[in-house]
């Protein structure tokens, strides 16, 4: 059951870009703000398929890792962002949160690196082969004070909404 339904939602996702991808700058800024980030996360996923090397302008490659970022770390924290695909990303993730006005992430994402000695251009000890594993690279480093100190951040989702309003011509291509 898990491929048919990972293959609707495919699907349905590809509708969803069709229908944003078809729509004009000004109506996509019309939506409101969930609906719009949805728009952004479509067309910027459809956009980016190999992060270091999508031709594709810089700001929208940026505001494609902070989505990645983001919706990783909501769901199971910075480790996950780590240990999954998205890791590809994080190389980004400082520049990105900086270029959005985020400073509060930028700050915790760069102490957290630095004070780690985490290498973000070469995170392969963080590849898993195993679910068993996941526990294992959370009790590395202190994943829990890092992902307390996001969620209390809770502007950081409107500031990737407001920067892409702000620069649809170039997030939206």
């Amino acid at each position: 059951m898990g491929f048919f339904s990972d293959l609707i939602r495919y699907f349905k996702n590809m509708k969803k870009s069709i229908n944003y991808k078809s729509m004009s700058k000004e109506e996509l800024l019309k939506l409101s703000d969930e609906e719009f980030y949805d728009a952004v996360e479509c067309v910027v996923n459809d956009a980016v398929y190999d992060i270091d090397h999508a031709p594709t302008p810089r700001p929208q490659r940026l505001i494609y890792a902070l989505i990645r970022f983001e919706a990783e770390v909501n769901n199971g924290g910075l480790c996950q962002f780590f240990v999954n695909s998205s890791r590809e990303c994080a190389p980004y993730i400082s520049e990105a949160a900086g270029l959005i006005g985020a400073d509060n992430v930028k700050s915790l994402y760069d102490d957290f690196i630095r004070e780690n000695g985490i290498n973000v251009n070469d995170l392969s000890s963080f590849k898993l082969s195993s679910a068993e594993e996941f526990s294992e690279q959370e009790s590395r480093y202190d994943f829990d004070s890092f992902d307390e100190k996001f969620y209390a951040d809770t502007g950081f989702h409107k500031k990737i909404i407001d920067y892409s309003r702000e620069n649809i011509d170039k997030v939206i291509c």
